[in-house]
């Protein structure tokens, strides 16, 4: 079997995408040309490194055995690059770092100020989504901050902090509805993430099962902060993260509902791909990550 270098890298991300329009965007040319360099490929092979049904495309056998090789290749290569880069004094390279949207855009840019600061030949560039698995694995992020638990194959992880949680409420809100235990809320309009409230998990979860409120009212909002502002509206009772409302609790716009019931935390960890956990601008970043999130 000749192997092709550029054959290589159009099937690599070919089998990433699963779709041919998105890997020939990715390598900047056009869908013809990744088309030809898999088909070469896969003439050289002997044998399909794609199942085809209608539409839908998917890795062969053969085809997953060449994508393993593939990883550990580009991979590779991409530590080699950066350490020739290194060794010229040259810049290490940009990280793709994906986050929650609103740990990401309320605390993670105010941390890495100092580390953006202090090596600036390292380019950030940040993704904040609430979906961030499906885009690391097709590498179109390096290094992705979650507090979902995620158990796919050639994944590092790195424990980084816990997130803990408060039920907010304006004090007139609280006054007007009697709120003095858990189980007033079933009589009170929640504000969650989610119509069906899994949203108040960590907070529902912490109480004991006959304790628990079955919530009659709850309106969905999909961003925490319209959760906030409803609440500083007095719309609702809210479930947010704590960093989220330090100034509003400060202030007193905003109260903390039950101050002395211990709710359960969130654990967020940074997830990248094992093949790439050498790399040495990933490596300061989660250290510097370690030494300065502190506990939100």
């Amino acid at each position: 079997m000749s192997l092709d270098l550029y054959q290589l890298r159009a099937f690599f991300n070919v089998a990433q995408t699963l779709n041919f329009s998105e890997a020939a965007r990715k390598m900047c040319v056009t869908q013809s040309a990744v088309s030809h360099a898999v088909a070469k490929l896969e003439r050289s092979a002997k044998g399909e490194l794609f199942k085809r049904t209608g539409s839908r495309l998917s890795l062969s056998e053969s085809g997953k055995i060449l994508y393993r090789a593939c990883e550990t290749v580009f991979y590779a290569l991409e530590k080699a690059e950066e350490g020739m880069s290194a060794a010229e004094g040259r810049s290490l390279g940009a990280i793709k770092l994906g986050a929650t949207v609103e740990f990401g855009t309320t605390q993670l840019v105010k941390f890495l100020k100092g580390f953006m600061e202090s090596d600036p030949g390292i380019q950030i560039d940040f993704r904040f989504d609430h979906e961030l698995l499906r885009p690391l694995l097709k590498d179109e992020l390096d290094i992705i901050i979650d507090c979902k638990n995620h158990n796919a194959e050639g994944l590092e992880k790195t424990p980084l902090f816990r997130e803990e949680y408060v039920v907010i409420a304006v004090r007139e809100f609280v006054k007007r509805r009697g709120i003095r235990s858990p189980g007033d809320l079933s009589r009170c309009r929640v504000l969650s993430i989610d119509k069906s409230a899994k949203w108040w998990g960590n907070f529902l979860n912490a109480l004991p099962a006959g304790g628990r409120p079955e919530f009659s009212s709850v309106t969905e909002m999909t961003h925490i902060r319209a959760i906030i502002n409803a609440a500083l509206e007095g719309l609702g009772v809210g479930f947010v993260p704590r960093y989220c409302v330090e100034k509003e609790l400060q202030d007193k716009r905003l109260v903390n509902v039950f101050p002395h019931l211990k709710l359960l935390e969130d654990n967020f960890y940074a997830y990248q791909k094992a093949g790439r956990a050498g790399l040495g601008r990933h490596r300061k970043l989660l250290d510097y990550l370690k030494k300065n999130i502190p506990r939100l």
